[in-house]
C-alpha cells in the first residue's frame, strides 16, 4: 500500500472525525431512526416482510463492536445501511414494473474462484443483460433526475484513491458487471457487510437463520430488472448463491445455474487477501488472524451446504473449472452457449477476443498473495476442504 494513500486515509478520517458519535457513544443510529430517515427520503412506509429487522439488529450489534473501526468506516457503513433501506422501501412499494422471468443464469463458486471473469465474458452476448454495478447498487430509478451512474463513479474513484492495489485484487468500474450480493443487501442479508469487516455476531446470525426470506426478496428484485430488459436474459453471479443453492433452486426454479471450481486453497488465501484490502478502507488496522477466522467459517458453511445441495439435485448445475476459463475462454463460452440453446455468433466471438487481448495488457497488474502470511498454514486448509476437493477433483486441477 502506498505512502499517499496512507495519508489520504489519515487525513480523512481526522476531517471526519469531529462529525462522527460521541466518545463511548453509539457509532450508528437506532433501527427507528435508520427506518424512520429512508421513510422520509422516500415517502413510502411499507416495509414487506420483517425478517431484515433481524439482520440489521445483528448487523448494528457486530458494527458496535468491531475494533479500530474508523471515522471513514462509520461513514461507509452508515451510508451503505441507509441506501439499503431505502432500496428495500422502494421495491417492496413497487415503484417500478415487474416481469416474469425468462431462464436467467446465475453463477456461482467460491469467492476467487473464476466467477467474475466468466460473468464478464458471458456477458458480451447481447442476448443476455449482465447488470452493472450502478445498477445493481441503485436498481430502482428515482422519479428526479438520474444520478445513479455518477454517484457509483464518484464512489469507486475515492475507493481506489484510498485503495491502490484493489484494482490488481478486484477491477471494477461503474459500468462493469458486478455480482448480485449488492441486491441481497437490500434485505439485509449479504456477505456485503462481513467482506469489509469482521462482523462475527452478523455472520452467526447470517449462517444459523434460514435465507429464504431473502431470496424472496430477490427474486422481486430480478422481476424488476426483467421489465426492463423485456428482450434480453438476466445473467448474473455472486459466490453468496453457493451455500444457499437450495433455496435459490427452489424459488428461481426457471434459472440456469453455473458453479465455477478451482483449488479451494487458492480462494482461501487469495480471498484473504482481497479481504484484507477492503479492510483498510473502514479500519486502520485489519486483523488478519480475524480475517483468516471469518474466512475459513464461510468457507466450510458454503461448501458443506453447497455438497449437500449436488447429493440430492446431481445434473442440475453446469459445472466450469477455472483453469479453463482462464485457458480455453472461447471455448468455454461456445460450450456455454451449446448447454443454453443459443446459437454461437460471430459478434460474440469478436466481442470476446477484443476483450480477452485488452484484459491481457493488464488492468492495474496481478493479484500476487503469499500463503505464509496468515494465520493457518496450507497444509491445514488443504485438509479443512478434502470433501470438496475429492468431489470435484476434474474440476479444480489446475
Amino acid at each position: 500500500m502506498s505512502t499517499v494513500s496512507t495519508t489520504l486515509r489519515s487525513l480523512l478520517n481526522r476531517t471526519l472525525a469531529p462529525f462522527g458519535p460521541p466518545p463511548g457513544g453509539p457509532r450508528f443510529d437506532s433501527i427507528d431512526t435508520l427506518l424512520a430517515g429512508a421513510e422520509r427520503r422516500t415517502g413510502l412506509r411499507d416495509w414487506g416482510d420483517a425478517h431484515f429487522r433481524d439482520g440489521l439488529e445483528a448487523l448494528l450489534g457486530s458494527l458496535e463492536v468491531v475494533p479500530d473501526l474508523t471515522p471513514l468506516g462509520v461513514v461507509t457503513f452508515s451510508d451503505i445501511i441507509r441506501h439499503a433501506l431505502v432500496s428495500r422501501l422502494r421495491f417492496v412499494c413497487d415503484s417500478v414494473q415487474r416481469s416474469d422471468l425468462a431462464s436467467p443464469v446465475i453463477i456461482t463458486g467460491l469467492p476467487r474462484s473464476g466467477t467474475t471473469a466468466l460473468y464478464r465474458l458471458l456477458g458480451l452476448d447481447s442476448r443476455f443483460h449482465a447488470p452493472t454495478l450502478w445498477e445493481l447498487r441503485d436498481p430502482f430509478a428515482t422519479p428526479t433526475f438520474d444520478l445513479r451512474r455518477w454517484r457509483t463513479s464518484a464512489g469507486i474513484m475515492l475507493k481506489n484513491r484510498l485503495l491502490p492495489d484493489l484494482d490488481r485484487k478486484h477491477f471494477t468500474r461503474a459500468d462493469t458487471p458486478e455480482e448480485c450480493t449488492l441486491l441481497l443487501a437490500n434485505s439485509l442479508a449479504s456477505p456485503l457487510f462481513w467482506d469489509m469487516a469482521p462482523l462475527d455476531g452478523y455472520l452467526e446470525w447470517y449462517q444459523s437463520t434460514s435465507q429464504r426470506p431473502a431470496y424472496v426478496d430477490y427474486r422481486r428484485q430480478l422481476e424488476v430488472l426483467q421489465a426492463l430488459y423485456p428482450d434480453q436474459r438476466l445473467l448474473l453471479k455472486a459466490p453468496a448463491h453457493l451455500g444457499n443453492l437450495a433455496v435459490l433452486h427452489e424459488l428461481i426454479p426457471e434459472a440456469l445455474l453455473i458453479q465455477t471450481h478451482r483449488n479451494p486453497t487458492a480462494c482461501f488465501f487469495s480471498h484473504c487477501s482481497l479481504r484484507e484490502t477492503l479492510g483498510l478502507f473502514v479500519t486502520d488496522r485489519p486483523n488478519r488472524k480475524a480475517i483468516t477466522g471469518q474466512v475459513r467459517r464461510v468457507f466450510e458453511h458454503d461448501l458443506r451446504a453447497n455438497l449437500e445441495f449436488h447429493e440430492a439435485s446431481s445434473g442440475e448445475t453446469i459445472h466450469v473449472a477455472c483453469s479453463a476459463v482462464r485457458n480455453t475462454p472461447l471455448e468455454v463460452l461456445r460450450d456455454l452457449h451449446q448447454s443454453f440453446d443459443l446459437e454461437w455468433n460471430q459478434a460474440t466471438a469478436s466481442r470476446a477476443t477484443i476483450y480477452l487481448q485488452r484484459i491481457q495488457r493488464g488492468r492495474g497488474g496481478q493479484h500476487r498473495y503469499s500463503y505464509s502470511d496468515w494465520e493457518i498454514s496450507k497444509e491445514s486448509v488443504d485438509r479443512l476442504f478434502r470433501a470438496y476437493r475429492t468431489r470435484f477433483a476434474t474440476a479444480i486441477a489446475e
